[in-house]
């Protein structure tokens, strides 16, 4: 009787100890996490990315001294010596032959791991926090207008991310909607993108022109962006009373139009840099925007580059062929329907159910 306990309660331990755990977890922390954090740690040595397979022992050993110091000076000063001190006291458990000074170094390099673990932890809720504010920015609700029906769907790689959208009524027969992507992920490009949506919140209320809008965005925030920082966007400009949609585009990856009338599927290209890659003129000189003419049963499609670029095991990217086809397949539904069916097929094709970058979409179906 007292054994069967003993083995319920290992069994109860068991299970609890294992929850969450699959063959994902396992091949995310052996393929993906060691090699980031190889990677990381590299990065910070001052030392090349990734480990040479063809390296000697030498270098070899060189490397994994770097990464190993890296690693140890990026404890606090108190923790690093918390950390040397299991460290010697493991080698002299080891030569002595001691049980108690193994035990010792154990229970001090169990200790560090709960307070990087609690750190950890804090930096996540805050992180949580600002998610929170980062889809307080979104649209709460989307009105549903008279000619169009807008769907959406933002997910990102971390937390939060750089990618961005915005739908404004920026007049009773105008409709202006942006979507964008930082240059970037985790908390500097939430950080951009959210002041890039402040900014264009403001400027769209002044009736302005996607071009125009796009000009002073660049002029305002290629200022303030870190090198080798940039954003990408696209804007779309409905009017409600010429039934058209005018669009315009900073480096962005081509809107996808559905035209009901030839039943087919363009890519729309007006020329556009990136916003803080050059300076005003020349990005002034590249802009272009496109006016289409709208009839019922026709969609437009604003993505960012984390949906087409999304990878499967096999490395092989979701691209645009894939989107286009997830469009076409359900392009007869509403624009909701249409953005589930391309999360559908995305995480299919994907199947691990984690995206490498930043994903959002923006369905616009005309009634």
């Amino acid at each position: 009787m007292m054994l069967t306990r003993k083995i319920n309660k290992l069994k109860s331990f068991y299970s609890l100890y294992t929850s969450g755990l699959n063959r994902n977890e396992v091949e995310s922390l052996l393929k993906k996490d060691t090699v980031d954090a190889i990677a990381y740690l590299q990065g910070k040595s001052g030392g090349k990315p990734g480990i040479e397979g063809r390296s000697s022992l030498r270098t070899f050993l060189k490397t994994w001294k770097e990464i190993f110091i890296s690693f140890v000076m990026r404890l606090t000063p108190a923790r690093r010596l918390v950390y040397g001190i299991a460290f010697i006291t493991f080698f002299l458990g080891l030569i002595h032959q001691n049980g108690l000074y193994l035990l010792g170094s154990f229970g001090l390099i169990n200790f560090l791991l709960v307070l990087e673990l609690v750190d950890k932890l804090t930096t996540r809720d805050e992180l949580e926090i600002a998610r929170e504010i980062q889809v307080s920015l979104q649209p709460e609700h989307i009105p549903d207008f008279q000619l169009l029906s807008f769907a959406t769907f933002s997910k990102p790689a971390r937390v939060v991310g750089g990618d961005f959208f915005d739908i404004i009524q920026s007049d009773s027969d105008k409709v202006i909607s942006i979507l964008g992507d930082v240059a970037d992920k985790g908390i500097s490009a939430a950080l951009y993108a959210a002041y890039v949506q402040s900014m264009f919140q403001s400027l769209s209320l002044k009736n302005a022109s996607p071009t125009d809008i796009f000009s002073s965005l660049n002029h305002l925030i290629s200022k303030r962006l870190r090198s080798g920082d940039f954003v990408t966007a696209v804007i779309a400009l409905f009017d409600l009373t010429e039934k058209s949609v005018t669009i315009s585009r900073a480096g962005h990856n081509w809107p996808l139009f559905y035209c009901y009338k030839t039943r087919e599927i363009q890519e729309l290209r007006p020329k556009g840099l990136s916003i803080g890659t050059v300076e005003d003129r020349i990005f002034d000189e590249q802009l272009e925007a496109k006016k289409i003419y709208l009839s019922s049963g026709d969609l437009l499609l604003l993505y960012s580059d984390g949906v087409t670029e999304a990878a499967n095991a096999d490395d092989h990217m979701f691209d645009i062929s894939r989107l286009k086809s997830a469009v076409f397949e359900s392009v007869g539904q509403s624009s909701k329907n249409v953005i589930d069916h391309i999360n559908h097929e995305l995480n299919d094709f994907v199947r691990s159910g984690e995206l490498q970058d930043d994903a959002t979409m923006l369905a616009v179906k005309i009634k």
